[in-house]
């Protein structure tokens, strides 16, 4: 196995030494400056105080630190990289143990700094901390990622390989986080009195050239610098992150085994697990419930008795089930189907159920024989012979997705994932890379922060959990929050399994732009939620990007007032756009007050705000408040839409949660008192509705189809028609689903 470069070509194509010849400037004891960018920032170096510093200029923020040991010289170059073109201050200086040299790059065009530091030779322990600052902005918030499963958030400063966001009262935000290296890197300090970039204390034995980089943003608005944030780290990656139907747990509605689940460690002892599995799915297409794919839970393959810190476990996971190698909780002895369960195999089950499968892995355990043909460390394997052997085994099974679960046991587990910079980053290399050779997406359960920032650069990550197991309300605050995280970073959220009866569970599964799917007993299912969220062919309709909290709540949470979390997303046309607004009381609290405006969708207006489920409507104009109340236990969902040109503020399908998902509308365009609209109609489905304000009832045209007559409330303006397609018509390949494409219009004054 080739050992990995740990140097990080990207932003580091020459030592620095190197290119010292070639600045602009040099001068023992100078302060060499770089101004204000056009992007706001500016950078300074003073070599005889050894002080250095970025600046913002709007909000007028300062952080500041001094090196440990005197520099021998400074300068100032120019360049271009991944993020686009910078400016930087490259300089040298020696410490203990070895030669050092570092550099502040500023960027033209991006919000962005990158701090470098470089081993000039090999070196035992890791270099302090750089950078470290020690005078900065008082009275800041702060927040940060737990090191817990799941990276839940924490409004306090945790010193692990986390993202620190800091911000005021007015959401002005600065981010600092690794830039490199993150299983291996760690922030240090309070927050207060220190603010420092540096490594797990355990590292050790780093290379000649090891070069470790930290970001920086500066954006007025904390989701403005959450998105900058993210998308310079996977731009520094140079990964495609996908969209969010690249697989079929993105695109399609799907059923899972998991925890919480009807059938996880469960089934109908006169069918069989998979004789159980093959009736559910029969069952459901009986009741044209379209489930799409099947998640195989832990229960698949055979497993030890002990768990992942080494302790022994009772005999069996479940009671009620036949004793057996699957039939446990521990780690992973074999990576493939259990012939008690599976006695063909996989792929011949795989067949019969005619859909992609998703495939749980737990740890590897050390009782498996794996260990002795494989090269491992602690409970993971690195050998890329053996995930290759298992990716194709999976491949040839039918299998789309693989699920890595315990990342956080597994990490805990092998020492060597915090002392060596190498090993963390080999295993989840050769995991991403065997699974796509063979065509399979990945899924990162209980993962920490450093997983999310490790993964924003395999582009075939497609989801990541972000929340405990069976997703419920107690979740919802951690699932918002830690989705902005993957959000940040183009990797899709996904809550867990709930059962379909529940309409907020699935409400807010569609609203991640991520996966949606349940775990219902056979007979409990409840279609009248689970068709809000996808067509009658399955295809999930939901928004273009993934839920979170709104910067308001961001600063009323670090205020720590008892206020509702208040989150939205958003759909954008080119003619039409809407945003999802989300509300809930918190556990245990009070409720209270929720207010929005436009401007914190992102929205100009006038808009249309329609209560989803109370099915009332205001108008709201372009600089109004938007205030409601909710009680104790209480949730709202309000879809949010501007009046355009058009005059009118389209909805989209009234019966979907989005109702202007592109899987639904495809197309709008908009002029004066017009709208033309692209709708996709599943190949069964014949008829949906459509709505929206308009000041007067409209009239509607319908192409490839017919419209009943317009319903039109005056007193809220809304308007609503039911749209049929032309059955005779051939349906038409929509990325290999069967849709019919129907052509609308919606004019204020009838068409002359």
């Amino acid at each position: 196995m080739s050992k990995p470069d740990l140097r990080t070509p990207v932003l580091s194509p020459a030592p620095v030494a190197a290119a010292l010849l070639t600045l602009s400037a040099r001068a023992a004891g100078a302060t060499f400056t770089l101004p204000f960018s056009a992007s706001g920032i500016s950078a300074s170096v003073d070599v005889a105080a050894r002080h250095y510093e970025v600046s913002c200029n709007n909000p007028p923020w300062t952080f500041s630190g001094t090196f440990q040991t005197a520099l021998a010289h400074a300068a100032v170059s120019a360049g271009h990289d991944r993020l686009g073109h910078y400016r930087q201050i490259a300089f040298e200086w020696e410490d203990s143990q070895t030669p050092m040299s570092g550099r502040i790059r500023v960027y033209d065009e991006r919000p962005v700094a990158i701090f470098s530091q470089n081993c000039g030779m090999p070196r035992e322990t890791p270099p302090p901390a750089f950078p470290s600052f020690t005078k900065f902005p008082s009275d800041l918030h702060i927040f940060s990622h737990g090191l817990r499963e799941f990276a839940p958030p924490r409004f306090e400063a945790n010193n692990i390989s986390t993202p620190w966001l800091l911000f005021d009262d007015a959401a002005n935000a600065f981010i600092i986080s690794p830039a490199s290296h993150f299983m291996v890197a760690s922030m240090e300090g309070d927050a207060r009195a220190q603010i420092a970039s540096g490594f797990n204390p355990n590292l050790r034995g780093l290379p000649s050239g090891f070069t470790q980089d930290t970001m920086i943003v500066f954006e007025k608005g904390i989701n403005r610098a959450w998105d900058a944030w993210g998308k310079a780290l996977v731009d520094l990656r140079g990964a495609k992150r996908p969209s969010n139907e690249a697989d079929a747990i993105l695109k399609y509605f799907g059923y899972w085994t998991d925890n919480g689940a009807a059938y996880y460690y469960n089934y109908d002892a006169d069918k069989g697990y998979t004789g159980t599995l093959e009736a559910l799915l029969q069952r459901f297409l009986g009741e044209q419930i379209p489930i799409r794919y099947l998640q195989l839970d832990s229960w698949w393959y055979s497993k030890s008795t002990t768990g992942a810190d080494g302790v022994p476990g009772k005999s069996k996971k479940s009671d009620k089930l036949p004793e057996g190698e699957w039939n446990r909780y521990g780690g992973a002895l074999e990576y493939k189907a259990h012939p008690f369960l599976f006695p063909e195999g996989l792929a011949p089950f795989q067949k019969s159920i005619d859909m992609p499968l998703v495939t749980h892995a737990r740890w590897i355990d050390p009782a498996s024989p794996y260990h002795e043909k494989f090269k491992t460390s602690g409970l993971a394997i690195l050998d890329p012979k053996w995930w290759n052997q298992i990716a194709s085994y999976l491949h040839a099974s039918g299998v789309g997705v693989y699920e890595q679960d315990w990342l956080d046991r597994i990490y805990n587990n092998s020492p060597a994932f915090t002392s060596n910079a190498a090993v963390a980053e080999t295993f989840l290399d050769n995991m991403a890379r065997a699974c796509r050779d063979h065509g399979i997406s990945v899924q990162y359960c209980m993962p920490y922060a450093a997983h999310f920032m490790q993964g924003c650069g395999y582009e075939n990550l497609t989801t990541i959990r972000t929340s405990g197991d069976r997703f419920n309300v107690n979740h919802w605050n951690d699932f918002l929050y830690t989705s902005r995280l993957a959000r940040s970073l183009g990797i899709w959220p996904w809550a867990d399994l709930c059962k379909s009866a529940e309409t907020q569970n699935v409400l807010l599964m569609t609203l991640s732009a991520g996966a949606v799917g349940i775990g219902d007993a056979m007979g409990a299912e409840t279609i009248t939620n689970i068709s809000q969220a996808v067509r009658a062919d399955g295809v999930i309709v939901k928004p273009d990007v993934s839920i979170v909290p709104l910067d308001s709540s961001y600063v009323a949470d670090a205020q720590r007032l008892e206020a509702p979390l208040v989150a939205a997303t958003r759909v954008t046309h080119e003619g039409a756009a809407a945003a999802y607004v989300f509300a809930f009381s918190r556990p245990k609290t009070r409720g209270g007050p929720i207010q929005f405006t436009l401007g914190d969708l992102g929205l100009a207006g006038p808009a249309y705000v329609f209560d989803y489920f109370g099915r009332t409507a205001q108008r709201l104009e372009n600089n109004a408040v938007f205030a409601s109340k909710l009680g104790r236990g209480e949730s709202a969902y309000f879809v949010v839409a501007p009046i355009g040109e058009s005059g009118i503020a389209f909805l989209g399908d009234q019966d979907k949660f989005v109702g202007l998902g592109k899987k639904r509308i495809a197309s709008v365009k908009e002029t004066s008192g017009k709208l033309e609209v692209a709708a996709l109609l599943a190949k069964t489905e014949e008829t949906i509705t459509l709505h929206g304000y308009a000041p007067t009832a409209p009239t509607v045209e319908v192409h490839s189809g017919s419209a009943g007559p317009v319903a039109y409330d005056p007193a809220t303006q809304r308007f609503s028609v039911a749209i049929k397609a032309d059955m005779r018509e051939h349906a038409v390949n929509d990325a290999g689903d069967p849709v019919r494409r129907v052509g609308v219009t919606i004019f204020l004054e009838a068409p002359k």
